[in-house]
């Protein structure tokens, strides 16, 4: 199995330890990062939602960034009408 070195932060790598040290308590077995790490990526492609990976942006937003946002949005196959959308971001009937 192939495996990529990934880069994180001194505080993700914290909470990573913490993550592991939890899971060796409840189980009372030693884990790996690494699995710690691909059971959290299973768990998060299993939810129904997407998980929001981007910080919230800081504005104005430069335009490199909404560049990139706009390569974002694909069609799920769901037609929806302005209407309904406009009823789930403001509230009110649909």
């Amino acid at each position: 199995m192939a495996t990529t070195t990934v880069k994180i932060s001194g505080r993700a790598n914290r909470k990573l330890d913490a993550l592991q040290a939890r899971v060796r308590l409840r189980t009372g077995k030693r884990v790996t990062k690494q699995s710690v790490l691909e059971d959290l990526v299973e768990r998060a492609l299993d939810r129904d939602e997407a998980p929001m990976l981007l910080p919230a942006p800081k504005y104005p937003i430069p335009s490199k960034l909404r560049r990139l946002l706009r390569t974002y949005p694909e069609d799920w196959g769901v037609e929806t009408a302005e209407d309904e959308i406009d009823a789930i971001l403001y509230g009110g009937e649909r």
